[in-house]
């Protein structure tokens, strides 16, 4: 049975992880990812469409800010029934996900090791804190990239804009968009921060071990020595 100690704190830390999937769970399952405005012009009118979407889903309204035109009303779509073609949009939204499917994998598999350790010794290495280390890690490095790409995506691609003309049927002209990123993305900073604090939890607990173990050794060799000059 592990110590109280050693308890207390992989249980901390399988609290933290447990977040952290949680949390990656909710970002894919919500569609507040982006919201975005991208300007458009038609024959004698212009206006902005609001592009909100998630990771699956994407939702657009079209506002005339600037002579009459036909209102359309909001639409609502998968992602991948709107980008069918396989630009350089969705094929980064793709990897994206993937990431971040592998990401909540490596989570899972990070929470299950720390709960294992909180409750019993493991006796192979990679089921001990080494395994806490590597699974949490992966995951933490594969959110960070999932939001740079993301970000790419949104900035250097501009997929709102290519949302947006995907789903319009006129023949308006589609400029520059403005974007904001909603809670399904600033939730993947919280998701990494816990992965910090796991991993903190576990390196606390390793070095307690072994400034103890240290200190259990000194009285020994301090006996041996007296032993040797007696």
């Amino acid at each position: 049975m592990p110590s109280r100690q050693k308890t207390w704190l992989f249980f901390a830390g399988f609290v933290s992880s447990i977040g952290s999937f949680a949390i990656i769970c909710t970002c894919l399952g919500t569609h507040e990812w982006v919201s975005s405005e991208v300007q458009f012009t038609g024959r004698n009118y212009s206006g902005f469409a609001s592009v909100k979407f998630g990771l699956f889903q994407v939702n657009r309204s079209k506002t005339i800010t600037t002579g009459v035109a036909l209102a359309t009303p909001p639409t609502v779509q998968e992602v991948f029934q709107v980008l069918k073609e396989a630009n350089s949009a969705k094929i980064t939204h793709i990897v994206v996900i993937v990431f971040l499917a592998i990401g909540l994998i490596s989570s899972f598999l990070g929470s299950a090791t720390t709960f294992l350790n909180s409750v019993s010794n493991p006796y192979l290495t990679f089921l001990g804190p080494l395994g806490v280390y590597v699974w949490t890690a992966v995951n933490g490095v594969l959110i960070l990239l999932a939001m740079i790409l993301s970000a790419v995506n949104m900035e250097v691609n501009n997929m709102p804009k290519e949302l947006a003309k995907a789903m319009d049927t006129t023949s308006d002209l589609f400029g520059d968009s403005r974007n904001t990123y909603g809670y399904s993305f600033w939730l993947l900073l919280l998701s990494i921060f816990l992965d910090l604090a796991t991993i903190a939890v576990i390196y606390y607990y390793q070095h307690a071990r072994y400034k103890e173990q240290k200190h259990q050794e000194r009285p020994m060799e301090t006996a041996a020595q007296e032993v040797i000059l007696f």
